[in-house]
């Protein structure tokens, strides 16, 4: 087995299916070697090399095989400066990770909570703190009104009026488990101008809401970025990196359709989707920006 895991160490621009199964298939004995990757980059972060893809390989396999182990870890990563998430987790910051965050949960919801109220953390990773509860309560890991108060309170006592894209993605979370309780408190907050409203706004919220709350529920549900990580292999053989040929450039593509479509109306209008930075996240969720993926 240890073979096998430093076969995986670096990125090679090959996907190690083979390798990968095997570990799936020998679980037990490949555990306590997916959990040293991790304990050693949370020990020594600083000397984590920038080719390595080994962390991410394992933090997916532990999350597929629900090691609780992995939580408390993963919530260090995530205090870790930005920087540092850059180069350790890349794009899988935003792309993976909540659901990482939701697969493996202890039942230490102060963890969480900690994390997502710490606002000298990097917001990104704040937000994957956010992003786990919502998917605890859709999957009802967690009652839905116990989180929907909880939101609630981060835009009432809680709030941070300069942290303005960390304001959004709490009114996200409000619209994705359905505003009608937090409709009031939502709207003060737009009031006071303390929101990116390039992220969403006022009339997205309240597009939500000629929709029934089972309806929107139930979307959410259904949202592949709401759900627990069930198949390593599914989630990243298809990334763009690992596609010599170029093949799968037209997945891309629907994918950031997809995800721009998510929370419009039915409509005859086109649907515009904007062009990707150099820097932004790759949509092939490949953990990589976008300039050193799909954009070469």
């Amino acid at each position: 087995m240890k073979q096998i895991i430093e076969s995986i160490k670096y990125y090679n621009g090959t996907f190690p299916k083979d390798q990968l199964q095997q570990i799936i298939e020998r679980k037990d004995e490949a555990i306590p070697f997916l959990i040293e990757i991790v304990e050693e980059v949370v020990k020594h972060p600083d000397e984590y090399e920038e080719k390595r893809i080994d962390l991410i390989y394992a933090l997916y396999l532990l999350s597929q095989f629900r090691v609780k182990e992995l939580f408390p870890l993963l919530v260090k990563i995530l205090h870790l400066p930005d920087d540092k998430l850059d180069l350790i987790l890349g794009d899988v910051l935003t792309e993976g990770t909540s659901r990482m965050l939701a697969s493996v949960y202890n039942g230490d919801i102060q963890m969480l909570q900690q994390l997502i109220e710490n606002k000298e953390l990097d917001e990104f990773a704040r937000g994957q703190g956010l992003s786990a509860l919502v998917i605890l309560a859709l999957n009802g890991q967690i009652e839905r009104e116990r989180i929907v108060k909880y939101l609630e309170s981060l835009l009432t006592e809680k709030l941070s009026d300069e942290h303005y894209y960390f304001n959004a993605h709490i009114i996200n979370c409000c619209t994705d488990l359905y505003p009608q309780e937090t409709y009031d408190s939502i709207k003060r907050v737009y009031a006071k101008g303390s929101v990116d409203t390039m992220v969403i706004g006022l009339k997205d919220v309240e597009r939500v809401l000629q929709s029934t709350k089972e309806e929107t529920l139930n979307q959410s549900r259904n949202n592949p970025y709401f759900q627990f990580i069930e198949d390593s292999i599914a989630e990243m053989e298809w990334w763009a990196c690992f596609d010599k040929n170029g093949e799968k450039e037209q997945l891309l593509w629907e994918k950031e359709l997809a995800k721009s479509t998510y929370h419009l109306e039915s409509s005859h209008q086109p649907v515009k989707v904007d062009k990707i930075g150099r820097n932004d996240p790759c949509p092939c969720g490949s953990g990589l920006k976008y300039k050193k993926c799909c954009g070469k």
